[in-house]
């Protein structure tokens, strides 16, 4: 499912957040993102990698700070010549605990790398920023506590929040009975990265298989065409013409190519792509469109879940 949606919105480098995985079986995480890609896992701050940083090869990333709660990353783009820093946060979710994320979070904005450069910080905070942020508000009076301290911590750091677009609300609470939304989930940045990309922003999406909305931060300069690659559905070697098929795209391969054994192999898997598209789609478009259809459902319920929270919203959701 993230390998998919990689695939699907091509971010460069991103992070996932609370991930449950222990050091002895880090390959979870190598199986979940595209082959060739990168990841770090801050391992050596908690039990579990509770902040996971991906990215493309294509870029050049170096951690240079991490702690429990934020892992910090200068970052290369080879192509448009820049060079950025983006922090990925996960906050704990007591507020006392908070603390030294906040304090952090002052340290790095006053150290060399970061004076005069875009920073950017991204992730789950645990904490909300204005009564607005949660869905009940004004009707009761919302827990505030801990906002005070993130307000006062951005401002030590001289960091605000950056534009966004998307769902108004980050997180629900799963609750039949009593849902409620909160944003506790930040795009923010410093005066240099809002001078350096003025039409950058963030857009909060529905959640994939979590309850907190995806923030994918776009940054148009940075945009890059997008070509469908060829996609090979496994499901379909279990089919009874699979064997068919793949014998009589080769033996025509075979038959009429010329040249060197390593061109003559390219060009065989090269007919085969047409071959394979047409057996998926003869005989499982069907199930790729319900699929979907039901995947479509799920998001739209999750949007309205994160938009205007109710018991009958969540009953559905959780039938879906």
């Amino acid at each position: 499912m993230l390998k998919d949606w990689i695939n699907i919105h091509k971010p460069l480098f991103g992070a996932f957040l609370e991930t449950h995985i222990q050091p002895t079986n880090a390959r979870r995480i190598k199986n979940a993102i595209p082959i060739g890609w990168k990841y770090y896992g801050n391992f050596d701050h908690h039990q579990t990698a509770r902040v996971v940083v991906v990215w493309d090869p294509r870029v050049s990333l170096f951690v240079y700070h991490a702690s429990a709660q934020m892992v910090t990353c200068g970052i290369f783009v080879q192509s448009e010549n820049i060079n950025i820093t983006v922090s990925f946060v996960y906050g704990f979710n007591q507020v006392d605990q908070r603390l030294p994320l906040w304090e952090e979070l002052s340290w790095l904005s006053s150290s060399t790398l970061l004076a005069t450069k875009p920073w950017a910080v991204v992730g789950d905070f645990n904490q909300i920023l204005r009564a607005t942020h949660h869905s009940e508000s004004p009707s009761i009076d919302v827990d505030l506590s801990g906002m005070d301290d993130f307000v006062l911590a951005l401002q030590a750091a001289n960091l605000f929040e950056a534009a966004s677009k998307g769902l108004p609300f980050t997180w629900w609470n799963s609750s039949e009975a009593h849902p409620f939304s909160k944003r506790i989930d930040h795009a923010i940045i410093n005066e240099f990265w809002a001078n350096e990309f003025p039409d950058a922003f963030a857009e909060f999406l529905e959640p994939i298989q979590s309850d907190h909305a995806v923030c994918s931060f776009q940054v148009p300069r940075l945009a890059r065409p997008t070509r469908k690659p060829f996609k090979f559905f496994h499901h379909v070697v279990d089919h009874s013409l699979y064997a068919l098929t793949v014998e009589e795209s080769w033996s025509l391969s075979n038959s009429i190519e010329r040249g060197s054994h390593q061109f003559q192999l390219v060009r065989a898997l090269k007919r085969l792509k047409p071959s394979m598209r047409r057996l998926h789609k003869d005989h499982y478009s069907g199930i790729s469109k319900r699929a979907k259809a039901q995947a479509e459902v799920v998001t739209a319920l999750q949007r309205q879940l994160l938009t205007n929270p109710s018991p009958d919203l969540a009953g559905q959701e959780h039938r879906s």
